[in-house]
């Protein structure tokens, strides 16, 4: 019960507690009683040259890998003497739903992407968001949270952004997402309540979010996207020393972008239990009332068609062919603003 848990904090993580020039690992640990100790691994390489600090959250949902590749490439790769200002990275930021590869928090049964800011008196996720918010989100001048598919969705390699172009924050953010070097772009206009980036968001701290197949597998054009684009991040933010040292690629020959507000809770969900047989590829255009595709019996009999609701582009489709009653099929983006 929220009246019997307080949130201690060993330590307090302090983005300054590292000299120039240096790079190492560290923990932060808060006690929630009476359930257990969490504990998140930081990893962080400051520059000699004074910068921004670029803060990278991966398995915000635990079973989510990409990021934490990415995050282990970028730490072995880089030394202090490649670095502008402050790179810290936290591999796994939930810890809780990370142990058993989950997307969801197994102790509270709460999303960690719905719980920022968080409570200090709430639930152990929300007091992980609290942690995560006030403790790393507020000291960055910029946040890139890595994401993609996990365990049951297939989802479209992108770059998501904060959309306004009017904006100076608008414009920084799609400046950065250009910069990381994907060809499809994913404009927010508006931004589903609980995210970390909502939270950098409500700071006006530009932000970036990543999303990829997933499938509980690394595919290699993913690890090198993410990679790539993290290091071309870092180089628009003017924190490469010698980028020239770097294989940065070449920009896409041509970038598309799609529109709406990334909210994968408003997926349209299955009416049926059964075995899910798609008849479009993910990241096909399709049309008011085309088929999707169709959950069956396993005698055959037709259970469900699925429909699309909306002409659009099919970001996000179910990536498991066994499908319950009530889960997420599909999603789809707007092809306009």
């Amino acid at each position: 019960m929220a009246d019997e848990r307080s949130l201690e904090t060993e330590h307090h993580f302090d983005w300054n507690q590292y000299e120039r020039g240096t790079k190492g690992s560290s923990s932060l640990t808060f006690q929630v009683h009476p359930i257990t100790d969490l504990t998140l691994p930081v990893l962080q390489i400051t520059g000699e040259k004074e910068g921004p600090s670029l803060l990278v959250f991966a398995s915000i949902h635990g079973d989510e890998y990409e990021g934490i590749d990415t995050i282990l490439r970028l730490y072995n790769q880089l030394s202090p003497q490649d670095v502008i200002g402050r790179l810290v990275m936290l591999p796994t930021a939930n810890p809780l739903a990370y142990r058993r590869g989950t997307r969801i928090s197994p102790d509270d049964d709460v999303n960690l992407a719905r719980a920022f800011p968080g409570d200090p008196e709430g639930s152990i996720t929300q007091q992980l968001a609290y942690v995560l918010h006030h403790q790393f989100i507020v000291h960055a001048d910029f946040l890139l949270d890595l994401h993609s598919g996990g365990t049951h969705y297939a989802v479209a390699t992108l770059v998501g952004y904060y959309h306004d172009e009017h904006s100076e924050l608008g414009q920084r953010s799609r400046a950065a997402a250009v910069a990381f070097g994907m060809d499809l772009l994913w404009a927010h206009s508006a931004i589903a309540a609980g995210r970390s980036i909502s939270s950098a968001q409500s700071l006006d701290i530009p932000w970036l979010y990543t999303e990829a197949y997933g499938g509980r597998r690394i595919r290699q054009q993913d690890s090198d996207s993410f990679y790539t684009g993290s290091l071309r991040l870092m180089n628009h933010l003017k924190m490469l020393a010698a980028p020239d040292e770097w294989e940065l690629g070449e920009a896409p020959a041509s970038i598309q972008t799609i529109y709406g507000d990334g909210n994968f809770d408003a997926s349209v969900v299955s009416e049926a239990e059964g075995f899910f047989i798609p008849r479009v590829k993910l990241m096909s255009e399709v049309s008011l009332g085309e088929l999707i595709g169709t959950i069956y019996a396993l005698n055959g009999e037709s259970l469900q068609k699925v429909r699309a609701y909306a002409d659009g582009f099919l970001v996000m489709m179910v990536g498991t062919p066994i499908v319950k009653r009530g889960e997420p099929i599909y999603l789809l983006a707007a092809l306009h603003d």
